[in-house]
């Protein structure tokens, strides 16, 4: 991978721009289960691989976020939201499963 300007991005700024692709993507499906949109968390990893083109080696995001652990996605969601926008920041259902040490399950 080579910036536009023609230098190599660092590991730290390659690892940024990965989070940030599949963070606002599960967050987006988050809000979406929030919102009933999804009905299941199976639906939102089938669709979210089938249907948008999340990488299939996460499993699905929802399962992508069981994966980093919801307390450590809420954490590193704050932060991008302080870099990128609010766009980043957790939704409500997230924080309360992560407060209460639940995972996306069925």
């Amino acid at each position: 991978f080579v910036r536009a300007d023609g230098g190599v991005p660092s590991e730290h700024q390659f690892q940024d721009m990965k989070d940030r692709l599949l963070y606002i993507q599960s967050i987006e499906t988050i809000r979406c289960l929030e919102e009933n949109v999804l009905r299941s968390v199976a639906d939102a990893n089938i669709g979210s691989i089938m249907g948008i083109g999340a990488p299939p080696w996460t499993g699905g995001l929802l399962q992508y976020v069981n994966y980093v652990g919801l307390p450590e996605f809420v954490r590193r969601s704050e932060e991008l939201a302080g870099k990128y926008g609010e766009r980043f920041s957790p939704p409500k259902l997230l924080r309360e499963m992560a407060e209460a040490g639940k995972t996306f399950t069925k």
